[in-house]
């Protein structure tokens, strides 16, 4: 899945680059909050912390973006549930590869509003090896400001909602044991929200 993403990725970037009028590159670090959700015979958060990454947009005119996004978040997650032997306390990280579209409100020349809606891949892993690495089709939203001190470099804040798809019934994202899995109870999809902020180097054409 990885490999397909890069190449779709490099693909992407080559077509939409030759149309746009603006490359704007932005890394970004910032704070996702803890997600805890009901699971069969108990409860199981999937943890927050620090994430960073990068964003490539490529604006295509005054009010449309198109853009790809890089995030890593490394947390703690934990699962208590009498489905289970014993307590899960693992190190998580989440990835989330994504392209989607922003809707740019401009207020000023140097200032503009956007909220934006992106697709790709969740990617949560357990650097420890306690468990297999799953991945989830995922989807996010976003909106926040932008802000040019100079015709090439400005500030970007922003707040994320990220969510791995989920159904009914699933499991959680890891199994833990050789016996029961943990079970999502009903409806329950995983939501990571948090916020960052980020230097934005805009090269135009």
């Amino acid at each position: 899945m990885k490999k397909q993403l890069l190449l779709f990725g490099i693909l992407f970037f080559l077509l939409v680059e030759s149309k746009s009028q603006n490359l704007e590159i932005t890394p970004f670090t910032g704070y996702t909050f803890n997600h805890s959700l009901p699971i069969v015979g108990g409860r199981a958060t999937l943890g927050g912390g620090q994430a960073w990454g990068g964003m490539l947009g490529f604006q295509l005119n005054d009010f449309t973006e198109i853009e790809v996004l890089y995030s890593w978040q490394g947390g703690t997650s934990t699962a208590r549930s009498t489905a289970i032997q014993s307590n899960v306390n693992t190190q998580t990280n989440a990835n989330y590869i994504m392209i989607g579209g922003n809707r740019l409100f401009p207020v000023s020349s140097q200032m503009a509003l956007f909220s934006g809606l992106k697709a790709g891949a969740g990617i949560l892993a357990f650097p420890n090896g306690d468990f297999g690495d799953i991945s989830r089709f995922s989807v996010g939203i976003n909106g926040g400001m932008k802000y040019f001190v100079s015709d090439n470099i400005g500030l970007r804040l922003q707040a994320n909602l990220m969510m791995p798809i989920s159904n009914v019934g699933a499991n959680l994202w890891w199994s833990p044991g050789a016996g029961a899995q943990v079970g999502v109870g009903g409806w329950s999809s995983v939501v990571q929200f948090g916020f960052t902020g980020g230097l934005i180097f805009r090269i135009a054409k």
